[in-house]
């Protein structure tokens, strides 16, 4: 073994050494939460390129969002310096748009032309609402987001045409669907679900297409791969071919996202796609106190649907875990609401030290309402504060009309 190789596997643990090493086939890597999947991922890039495994150009990592991607390449970078070259990692859409253009010979298959236009979400919501004029439908009845998201689901459902027509084209929703996709291609656009759905069409109907992509990577990884949809997954078979030079990074006890098309049972199945396939489970966490993963192991041990991983830790057992049942969601907020005072008041906390955390975004209404009559300062993440909505601000305004 080269130094340069031993200097990337030094400052691992075993199992993380384990799974960045190991280059004779696929891999399927279990990683608990705050176990160090994504050191993993970067130092098996480096390992590769190191070793002489893949170039930087031709192995491809795949991840769900353009952070992700971005701060996967810097931690490659970091660790090989000028040797990482022009690297092949992004988004699944981001690979599928590259794919387009560099197979843009084939675009007439497919319906396009070179120079195709990417609608957006409002893009296509407007097309919809136009063939819901067209169709002389109550705009009430059918809901043009509504439709959209129909229309996503049944494209990102991958039906074969011997399974039949989807039960949600039933109807004038079929006609609706015709028409929507058969616009795209007037207008000579795609979608985002297209930067997906087109890409596999075409590795599925030319061979010589589908051996010349493969010949392409000599290796693929995929991040969070109990996330991943069914496009993605076929996509990925399609690129993976026989040579079965693929490792992928994930957790079933992490998949939150089967309300947008994520399957799980990619990841669990992932032995039987791959017979050969070798399992490293990172099991050490580096985040949270044991009292916390504790907690976490005995919530999530009565999932059927998963594989045995107990997350355990070297740090110590940390605070307590309390835990509090109200009769209704208005006490469980006047809770909160002493608790965040208490805190901030006895124990010197800052209220930017305190967070609230809720499934849906629905929840955060009832919390906001008590943290304005309290003055209680908040900050909504990744969200709109319930009162700053349009529809909500709407209806306040007529309130007061």
């Amino acid at each position: 073994m080269a130094e340069a190789e031993r200097d990337l596997l030094e400052k691992l643990n075993p199992r993380q050494r384990e799974a960045v090493a190991y280059c004779d086939g696929p891999l399927l890597v279990l990683a608990g939460a705050g176990s160090g999947k994504t050191r993993v991922l970067t130092h098996k890039i480096a390992y590769l390129i190191a070793a002489g495994a893949a170039k930087p150009w031709d192995f491809l990592a795949v991840t769900f969002t353009n952070k992700a991607a971005n701060e996967m390449k810097d931690r490659v970078r970091s660790l090989v310096g000028e040797g990482g070259g022009d690297m092949q990692v992004c988004t699944f859409h981001s690979f599928g748009l590259r794919f387009l253009f560099r197979n843009r010979s084939h675009l007439p298959s497919v319906g396009l032309r070179e120079g195709f236009a990417i609608f957006d979400r409002g893009d296509s919501r407007s097309l919809v609402k136009e063939i819901i004029e067209s169709f002389n439908l109550d705009p009430k009845q059918f809901e043009a987001a509504a439709l959209l998201d129909r229309i996503s689901t049944v494209k990102n459902d991958c039906r074969s045409p011997s399974s039949g027509q989807s039960p949600l084209l039933e109807g004038v929703y079929g006609d609706i669907f015709t028409a929507y996709n058969e616009a795209l291609r007037r207008q000579n656009a795609v979608d985002f679900d297209d930067l997906l759905l087109l890409p596999l069409q075409l590795l599925s109907g030319d061979e010589e297409l589908r051996s010349r992509e493969q010949s392409r990577l000599s290796w693929i990884l995929v991040d969070e791969y109990q996330d991943v949809n069914r496009p993605q997954y076929l996509l990925l078979r399609k690129l993976v071919g026989d040579r079965n030079k693929i490792m992928v990074v994930g957790d079933p006890d992490q998949s939150i996202y089967g309300w947008r098309g994520a399957d799980m049972g990619m990841i669990l199945n992932f032995e039987k796609d791959f017979p050969s396939a070798k399992v490293v489970v990172l099991d050490q966490n580096y985040r949270s106190s044991g009292n916390i993963l504790g907690a976490a192991n005995a919530l999530i041990e009565g999932n059927s649907a998963r594989r045995k991983k107990d997350l355990w830790t070297s740090r110590n057992m940390g605070e307590k875990i309390y835990t509090m049942l109200g009769k209704s969601e208005y006490e469980e907020a006047d809770f909160l609401v002493s608790e965040i005072h208490r805190l901030h008041e006895r124990e010197g906390y800052g209220f930017g030290d305190i967070a609230v955390l809720y499934r849906i975004n629905a929840m955060s209404r009832v919390y906001e309402q008590k943290f304005l009559e309290n003055r209680l300062p908040y900050r909504v993440v990744r969200g709109t504060a319930f009162y700053e909505r349009k529809e909500v601000k709407d209806v306040l305004s007529f309130l007061r009309a």
